[in-house]
């Protein structure tokens, strides 16, 4: 628990009304989402209370708006009382939480939720701008048919295995590399505009992927880790997209390892060795190696923003089996095309106007037949 239970459960949960001050990204919410979720801040006029993941929204928002009327609404009636009389007991203005989450807050990240009880637990991973990561319950309750945040669980030892905290010194760090690191964005924004009405489009947008390499883990002190101690199903990329199996047959593997100074290894995938040999990267790495795909169109739908021309730091984290928690970044760099390379919508051809299909990573035969198929043969 790294320290967290030598901190009482109500402490721990006054700590988090201080800092948490977030929302789900997007004016939907995603109410039965898939966990993990960005978290961002919203305007009252957006607030609802009908998901305990909107009533967070609204109770952080309305902490960092300094609208402390519109904080107390989203408590339950007997929290706000609490809430209330613990600042005036500690003689604690409660806007000057609003700074202390400004000064140290960087993003979160809505990474679980369960059942407890008649109530609803929330869990957040909060990412403070020194590197530290604290993870945190919010506990929910219907109160007058709406989800209101309650502390009445406070002194609850059973949500003590939804925290933690994770020094910066105590993540492991590893070298990267993610192939391609040249993202379109023309190709990105013409995906998005037409995925849901085109089905052929948005079979392609699901399967394409980008590839990252994944070696030479260390911790603080120089002590090397394997990449076989990592778990797969715990690696994200930008903590939101979780990786795309590599199909084998009727098989799917998370992640591949290889031995990259073994060139028996380099055989096991067609195109991969005559990528290693033509990106001369081995000797950066010491030891194995692990091969995760990502897809590419979710991975840029986690970017805030794409400018052409501008590089961006994409991160890979994930935890080892012991739970340590690992993390590295590789840069790329958002690209746009002359409106005049435009093809017409019905010719498939523009899909592949990256060369995505050329990519090792991507020849799946089952890929490679679709495309072929849907070409000369128009869908709506």
């Amino acid at each position: 628990m790294n320290g967290m239970q030598t901190i009482s459960i109500k402490s721990a949960i006054i700590f988090v009304l201080c800092l948490a001050m977030f929302i789900i990204n997007g004016i939907s919410y995603a109410a039965n989402g898939q966990y993990p979720m960005r978290v961002a801040i919203i305007e009252k006029d957006q607030a609802t209370y009908d998901t305990p993941e909107n009533a967070l929204a609204a109770m952080c928002s309305s902490s960092i708006r300094e609208d402390l009327e519109w904080y107390y609404e989203t408590l339950t009636e007997e929290t706000a009382l609490d809430d209330k009389k613990a600042s005036q007991d500690a003689s604690i203005d409660p806007r000057k939480e609003s700074e202390v989450f400004r000064k140290y807050f960087k993003e979160a990240y809505i990474i679980d939720k369960h059942i407890y009880g008649h109530s609803i637990i929330l869990v957040v991973d909060i990412h403070t701008t020194n590197g530290t990561i604290f993870t945190l319950p919010y506990t929910f309750v219907k109160e007058h048919n709406k989800w209101k945040m309650t502390n009445k669980f406070a002194s609850d030892e059973d949500l003590w295995e939804y925290l933690d905290y994770i020094k910066p010194e105590e993540i492991i760090s590893f070298t990267t590399k993610i192939r391609p690191d040249r993202w379109n964005l023309n190709w990105y924004n013409r995906i998005k505009e037409h995925i849901e009405e085109r089905k052929w489009i948005r079979r392609f947008a699901e399967r394409v992927c980008i590839l990252c390499m994944i070696g030479n883990l260390k911790d603080n002190e120089d002590n090397p880790h394997s990449v076989e101690e990592i778990v797969p199903e715990t690696l994200l990329l930008n903590y939101l997209v979780h990786p795309q199996p590599w199909k084998f047959g009727q098989g799917e593997k998370m992640a591949l390892i290889f031995d990259l100074s073994e060139g028996r290894d380099l055989n096991k995938i067609r195109g991969f060795k005559d990528w290693h040999n033509k990106n001369k990267f081995s000797k950066k790495y010491k030891g194995p190696v692990m091969l995760v795909r990502f897809n590419k169109f979710k991975a840029m739908e986690t970017l805030s923003e794409m400018i052409h021309g501008e590089e961006y730091d994409i991160i890979v984290s994930g935890e080892l089996k012991d739970e340590k928690r690992f993390k590295g970044s590789a840069k790329i760099t958002i690209t746009g095309r002359e409106a005049e390379h435009r093809r017409d919508l019905k010719d498939q051809d523009w899909l592949n106007s990256d060369k995505d299909m050329d990519n090792w990573w991507n020849k799946e035969k089952a890929l490679e037949d679709w495309l072929e198929k849907t070409r000369g043969n128009q869908k709506h």
